[in-house]
């Protein structure tokens, strides 16, 4: 699932008018899981002089990045994290780390059944594991266009909760911008027609 996705939803599910400190956590939560994705690939394409193609289809398999993957996408260690949370949510951190770990958890919840060939080590440390799904978010051989029809009906239900949430203008017009992106995803992953050799 694309990572704007994650983030929609864990907000829509999880966000409150008037609770900042809440709100930011829950965005921060969303974003985490794909950290190391964000941070590896500018460093491989523009320090290291990595080209895409192996890029994506080496570096990305190979052991030291799939390693770092599983370690911000384990379900064990954000399960742990919302527990810990939960029984410390009388204190404003406890709290916090709750909702931390809620959202990280809706992102993992989402990116479980439509990784294919590319499915994570979601249960790292206890098990090396991986759930290969029948459906892919982004591979039209395993049916991305229906999957990211229904990934962009999940964002828009997202956006009309979000929209009628939180009034401010800079909240509205980045969520119409989404609604654009959101619209044409579908066009734009039968039209990229993806196909992953595996």
């Amino acid at each position: 699932m694309n990572s704007p996705t994650h983030t929609l939803l864990a907000l829509a599910v999880l966000s409150k008018r008037g609770e900042k400190k809440r709100n930011w956590t829950v965005l921060l939560g969303s974003i985490i899981p794909d950290a190391a994705i964000y941070l590896w690939a500018p460093y491989q394409y523009f320090l290291n002089g990595v080209s895409g193609e192996q890029m994506w289809r080496e570096l990305y398999f190979a052991p030291p990045m799939q390693n770092l993957i599983a370690y911000f996408n384990s379900i064990p260690v954000y399960g742990a994290l919302a527990l810990l949370g939960y029984f410390m949510r009388a204190k404003g951190w406890g709290k916090l780390l709750l909702f931390f770990a809620l959202a990280a958890l809706i992102h993992m919840a989402t990116d479980l059944p439509v990784h294919n060939h590319d499915a994570y080590r979601h249960f790292w440390p206890f098990s090396d594991w991986r759930f290969i799904s029948p459906l892919s978010y982004y591979e039209t051989q395993h049916h991305a266009g229906w999957v990211s029809t229904i990934e962009a009906l999940i964002a828009l239900i997202s956006i009309i909760v979000l929209w009628r949430r939180f009034p401010k203008l800079w909240v509205k017009l980045t969520l119409a911008i989404l609604v654009v992106f959101y619209l044409s995803l579908p066009i734009i992953t039968r039209l990229a027609g993806v196909s992953i050799d595996s």
